[in-house]
């Protein structure tokens, strides 16, 4: 019995940390100084600009440093260490299931002098191999969209074959094809909603979803997902609303 209760909470806490995942981001990096050894025990600060959201966590003794479950948006990163110029970074756009590297490089010198980097910063996937799409919400706004529904924008995706709206059996259903996987009128694709299944219980396939102007993003998945993701073995459609700001 206590056993069974174990692997039962285990398999919950692995399906939280699943959904948690496809609603945020993760950033990750090195902290250097100018010689290019690296700096330890370095405090660094992740405030997102919307929401004033902080995370605060320092780098180890191989100077590396890991933040994961971000919520997505657009960030600044200051990194503090002793004897180093206090460093800051603008321009850090995180979107949904990234997992995106990003450097820092001090200069010796007094920690109350700052160096600020505004410019955008292209942040590169290191942290897995898995191929997708982000859609932002300025695609969502300003594309044409058949009857106000943003699964149309799977269609520029790579990889999507097929795309179709279906109501056969009494309710709204959107049936996708990705990368040559089989269609046996059961769907092969999962579908998110902020983080939770999107998804009917019939036939697999994707709930309608809210009106276009509240999608912030959404990202398709077509290869080299995750497994903890589970359920189907075509892709990954996870959508996110847009949240309040600060």
């Amino acid at each position: 019995m206590r056993l069974r209760l174990l692997i039962a909470v285990v398999v919950l806490m692995m399906t939280v940390s699943a959904w948690a995942q496809l609603s945020t981001a993760t950033l990750l990096g090195i902290v250097t100084d100018n010689a290019g050894a690296v700096v330890a025990n370095a405090t660094i600060t992740l405030t997102q600009i919307d929401t004033n959201f902080k995370r605060v966590l320092k780098s180890n003794d191989q100077g590396q440093y890991r933040a994961e479950f971000l919520p997505i948006g657009s960030y600044t990163a200051k990194v503090e260490a002793s004897g180093f110029k206090a460093f800051e970074q603008k321009g850090i756009a995180l979107t949904a299931t990234q997992q995106a590297n990003l450097n820092f490089e001090l200069s010796v010198g007094t920690e109350n002098t700052v160096v600020q980097v505004t410019s955008e910063v292209p942040l590169v996937n290191l942290g897995n191999s898995t191929l997708s799409r982000t859609v932002d919400s300025i695609e969502v706004d300003n594309l044409p969209l058949v009857g106000r529904n943003a699964y149309r924008l799977l269609d520029l995706t790579p990889g999507v074959q097929s795309n179709t709206f279906e109501n056969t059996v009494g309710f709204p259903a959107q049936h996708v094809i990705i990368n040559g996987s089989p269609d046996d009128l059961v769907g092969e694709v999962s579908y998110y909603l902020d983080g939770g299944l999107n998804m009917t219980g019939l036939r697999n396939t994707g709930n309608a979803l809210p009106n276009p102007d509240t999608i912030q993003e959404f990202v398709v998945q077509t290869n080299n997902f995750s497994a903890e993701y589970g359920r189907t073995g075509a892709g990954i459609v996870t959508v996110i609303t847009k949240s309040g700001a600060n």
